[in-house]
């Protein structure tokens, strides 16, 4: 079966954002991008028409060639669920949902002659993980801001089947629990705090600086999918005395130590839901899907506990990955059988080199051709360069993993506030992770062992003792550190410069942060690339086998 996936209609329907798409082709992950970076804009919302062009052509598929057109939204689902609620602004805008939603699957019908179904926004989610895990069988938790009725359920996942046991409502008119958002708690403290929208990373980040001191228990405190207390308003009634008003403003101790207090109480939280769903199944095996899911701390305290043997996160766990969920949920029913382990995240467009050499004729600036383009970074880095990396297809997720990636040696003390000033002109506080090879990691990070891998950047672990003074660049204040896992058969260009890396300085490991400047996505073509190099203080940039140099 050819299925594509979408996330996203016409205009801005309510909640919907990081519009993207999907191609899956016999149960096989063929390509999949969102929106935001093709058109430049962060968390897009609308069709996202050059994510489907470029899934299309990266297939070799027309419209008229596919089977199933899956959306990762069903506007029936307050009917499915029963959870109508009666509020006039809400049942007017699930009802307008509903119109448009018939509208969009009609027309699609009529362009392509292919099936078009709908598939709730968790399930989803769950299918994005538990279909790219490989497990024969897991506890699947989706935790986010809200699907169209809920912000947690569990599943069960066995097989190429999918059954959801339970949820946590949003509330209605018939529930005295009102916005029961567990990533509406995490986002409202975070704008509290003055960090912005879609900025939760920021707030996680913020959290190692303060101490856990404050009572989360009318906040967030969740015993059990039924025995729970979430409350996004009495951050403001409890804790009004430590709103930040302005970005401009210093943190206080206080409102450090309100982060912290609320990662622990996330935390706690998502580990009593794991733990619940382990004491249902008697499954050590957990797969995650959601917004909240890319807090790699929450995800660390589950794998570190008793119950938990294996964690498996995709790298597009948020809502840029619904549209291959809905996808693979899809290849599922259809008999396809798409449970196959992701054990790589480039699904993206690529550009050879005899592109990129016609784009740079394009431009005034000097370059240079390397065969050995790893060699030759790996000493710039040595050197004390910041260099861009642009190399093979795109990475999916927000995290950059090594092919749009900006890169430093983690050895140069200071290093990461250059970055921070210069580059990404960001809050100087802000950490920055590592890609190390992943037959190194346990050597320089606690915690490892259990996994053997974090190829996705979605685990937290802690620099060993004896080599946080070796690593300034990328240990965090609470020696906490972000780490990318990488192997030669992931991405052999990246492996192959941490191998280089560590014949130059014994360590196989770079500092890595996503290519891009604030408040821009992730670089896409090579043009973009070129752009972000020119326009901030990245001293040198290697695209394919190109090099490029200031001064």
């Amino acid at each position: 079966m050819k299925i594509l996936g979408i996330n996203q209609v016409p205009g801005i329907i309510g909640w919907m954002h990081d519009s993207a798409a999907a191609i899956v082709v016999d149960g096989k992950i063929i390509a999949t991008a969102e929106e935001e970076r093709f058109n430049r804009i962060r968390h897009a919302r609308g069709t996202p028409r050059l994510a489907i062009n470029y899934c299309l052509q990266e297939a070799g598929l027309k419209m008229a060639d596919l089977d199933i057109i899956a959306i990762a939204n069903n506007p029936y689902a307050p009917i499915k669920f029963l959870r109508i609620n009666l509020h006039p602004i809400n049942f007017i805008r699930d009802f307008v949902n509903i119109i448009i939603f018939r509208w969009y699957k009609k027309n699609l019908e009529k362009e392509s002659g292919a099936k078009v179904m709908f598939v709730d926004h968790h399930l989803a989610h769950a299918a994005s993980a538990f279909y790219c895990s490989g497990y024969n069988q897991a506890n699947v938790l989706t935790i986010d801001g809200s699907g169209e009725t809920e912000s947690f359920a569990f599943f069960i996942g066995e097989n190429n089947t999918l059954r959801r046991v339970w949820d946590i409502p949003l509330g209605t008119v018939f529930s005295k629990k009102k916005w029961n958002s567990i990533g509406g708690v995490y986002s409202r403290l975070t704008t509290f705090l003055g960090l912005g929208t879609h900025a939760e990373g920021k707030t996680m980040g913020l959290a190692s600086y303060g101490t856990p001191v404050y009572d989360f228990s009318k906040i967030l405190n969740v015993k059990k999918h039924n025995d729970f207390v979430i409350d996004r308003r009495n951050i403001e009634v409890i804790y009004k005395h430590l709103e930040r008003k302005s970005d401009d403003l210093p943190f206080t101790q206080g409102q450090k130590d309100l982060a912290a207090s609320l990662q622990k109480a996330l935390e706690d939280s998502v580990v009593n839901l794991a733990r619940e769903a382990y004491n249902h199944t008697k499954v050590k095996n957990f797969a995650f899907a959601g917004g909240v899911t890319l807090n790699c701390n929450a995800n660390t305290r589950v794998l570190l506990e008793d119950f938990c043997d294996q964690l498996f996160i995709q790298p597009a766990a948020n809502d840029g990955g619904l549209a291959l969920g809905a996808a693979l949920e899809l290849a599922a029913r259809s008999g396809d059988k798409p449970n196959r382990k992701l054990t790589h995240a480039y699904y993206g467009p690529g550009f050879s080199n005899e592109y990129i050499a016609k784009v740079l004729k394009n431009t005034k600036l000097q370059y240079e051709y390397h065969e050995d383009i790893e060699s030759v970074v790996a000493d710039l880095l040595r050197a004390g360069y910041i260099v861009g990396w642009f190399q093979g297809r795109m990475e999916i997720g927000p995290r950059a993993l090594g092919n749009r990636s900006i890169l430093a040696d983690p050895t140069f003390e200071g290093i990461n506030d250059k970055i921070n000033k210069d580059v990404k002109h960001r809050e100087v506080w802000r950490p920055f992770a590592p890609s190390v090879a992943e037959e190194d990691a346990s050597l320089y990070f606690e915690g490892v062992d259990k996994t053997g891998e974090s190829p996705f950047m979605l685990h937290t672990f802690y620099v060993r003792e004896e080599f946080q003074d070796t690593f300034p660049a990328i240990t965090h204040v609470d020696r906490s550190s972000r780490i990318q896992t990488v192997n030669e058969q992931q991405n052999k260009r990246y492996h192959t410069l941490l191998k280089k890396m560590k014949e130059r300085c014994g360590h196989a490991m770079v500092l890595n942060t996503s290519f891009n400047d604030k408040g821009e996505p992730i670089v896409c073509t090579p043009q973009d690339a070129i752009r972000c190099y020119s326009s901030t203080g990245i001293d040198a940039l290697a695209i394919g086998n190109y090099l490029l140099k200031k001064g």
